[in-house]
């Protein structure tokens, strides 16, 4: 059994509910989690972690026709069965990125980079619509006959059948994140608190002020109430969509996805923490607590187009009110259990969960304090030679895993040249580990990947000071099966 903690990653979109199915007695959740891994649950509280077949980012995932369909990087798709427990790889026919996905009007609709929309009747078989713009669609949601799909630089289109699709303009360069429908109001939040509404049409938007500068990453409507989540832990509320107000959630991670479910607001951030509200309005730290799981795998060569914001999770479920609530399922055993420690910076307590997993290769990512290096730098600082020093406990605790060190760079300079960068920053920790006879070589692998997956997103590659490139100048350790 390996102890592994794991920095957690989200893929993009909010947090959504799909629509009912009447075969069931109660709801079933699913989460797109990073790289092939999607979580399923009965009762949003026991998960089960399940392996969709790829290894790209999943950005989304929705439910309709019986079926759950998730979206994600260079074009795959997978399908899943109503329970959540077997998933398929399907042809998209295109392969940019695809960062939204919704069922309505009998027809699965999906967005993506390079203004990409697919459609699909039953989620087998798809057929690509367009390239609306050269930007990427981040967004979509249904109301009232009509697709709203959002991106980046202020991006809006609707459609009537998610099919022909017409460019809404507003003067609003802002990249547009979340998107909403509720009481007649299509509600889109993005960067610098921009909040923008539009009535059902889709077609005239108006700008609101939201009370903050943050960035809002997701918004949802429920129990009479908009209520949208961003970065420092940000949450903004309104009964109409127009007036909003700043309330505290007494966090201060980026909360990156919301949903409202069993009569609850619940927001999760970036770094695993769930935290819930019956108003919108008076937050606390949920059941759940922390979402613990596995880390996405990097993957060499793809680097999903910027967002201006940690993409997140996506949430959806499908519920009936026929019969009774099934019992929670317990964990899944998959092949080898692991246990996965959710770890935050020293001196806070790790906190343990149980999840199962099945994945080729990689089977975690070690989450130790930021070991960074100076721009344009392979050489380890004293400081970062400390970091490993205290973490070593974690790799000594474990003498069977295999541990691979992966490399990375910030996006300033050329492609190539940061893959060698990050290619020497890995091997320069692995010869300190061994030199420091921390760790054995034949336990140790190195690989590179540039400026790929980056910690956080850098719009303006040329500030190599800022704090975005410093989070992108990094090493992180994989925990693989060999």
């Amino acid at each position: 059994m390996i102890i592994a903690a794991v920095s957690i990653f989200f893929a993009a979109s909010g947090i959504v509910p799909a629509q009912a199915s009447q075969k069931d007695a109660g709801p079933m959740y699913a989460i797109t989690y990073g790289s092939g891994i999607i979580l399923t649950s009965p009762d949003a509280d026991i998960w089960t972690a399940r392996y969709s077949g790829s290894n790209e980012a999943l950005a989304d995932v929705e439910f309709g026709k019986e079926t759950f369909v998730a979206v994600g990087g260079r074009g795959t798709i997978v399908t899943g069965s109503r329970d959540g427990s077997t998933w398929t790889i399907r042809h998209s026919g295109v392969t940019n990125d695809l960062w939204a996905v919704k069922y309505a009007r009998g027809i699965f609709v999906a967005v993506g980079s390079t203004g990409t929309v697919v459609t699909s009747p039953d989620g087998t078989q798809w057929t690509k619509r367009a390239n609306l713009t050269p930007n990427a669609l981040r967004n979509l949601s249904y109301g009232k006959d009509n697709f709203i799909t959002i991106g980046e630089r202020g991006d809006i289109f609707n459609s009537r059948d998610g099919i022909s699709w017409a460019r809404r303009n507003t003067q609003f360069t802002d990249n547009l994140h979340g998107l909403t429908y509720g009481n007649g109001i299509f509600t889109a939040v993005g960067g610098n608190g921009r909040i923008l509404t539009s009535s059902d049409d889709g077609i005239t938007w108006t700008d609101r002020n939201s009370g903050t500068a943050d960035y809002l990453y997701a918004v949802t409507y429920g129990n009479e109430k908009f209520v949208a989540t961003g970065a420092n832990g940000t949450i903004v509320t309104s009964s109409d969509s127009r007036n909003w107000n700043t309330v505290k959630s007494g966090s201060q991670s980026e909360l990156a996805a919301i949903t409202h479910a069993r009569k609850l607001f619940i927001a999760v951030g970036t770094d695993g923490s769930a935290l819930e509200s019956q108003d919108g309005t008076n937050w606390s730290l949920s059941r759940a607590g922390r979402i613990a799981g596995l880390a996405p795998t990097p993957v060499a060569g793809y680097e999903p187009l910027p967002a201006a914001a940690p993409a997140p999770i996506s949430v959806t479920k499908y519920e009936s009110t026929a019969g009774p609530t099934p019992e929670p399922l317990a964990i899944e055993k998959v092949q080898e259990p692991v246990v996965v420690v959710a770890v935050v910076s020293e001196p806070k307590v790790e906190e343990k969960a149980m999840v199962a997993a099945t994945r080729p290769e990689i089977i975690a990512v070690l989450n130790f304090e930021n070991v960074h290096f100076d721009f344009n730098k392979s050489t380890l600082k004293p400081e970062a030679q400390a970091i490993l020093k205290r973490n070593a406990q974690m790799l000594k605790d474990n003498p069977e895993a295999k541990v691979r060190i992966a490399g990375y760079t910030s996006a300033s300079g050329g492609e190539a040249y940061n893959q060698m960068l990050s290619e020497r920053r890995a091997m320069a920790v692995q010869e300190y580990l061994i030199g420091e006879g921390i760790i054995t070589p034949n336990r140790l692998s190195t690989i590179g990947y540039g400026e790929s997956n980056p910690a956080m997103y850098e719009s303006a590659p040329h500030m190599i000071r800022s704090k975005e490139a410093k989070a992108n100048m990094r090493v992180l350790f994989e925990i693989v099966a060999r």
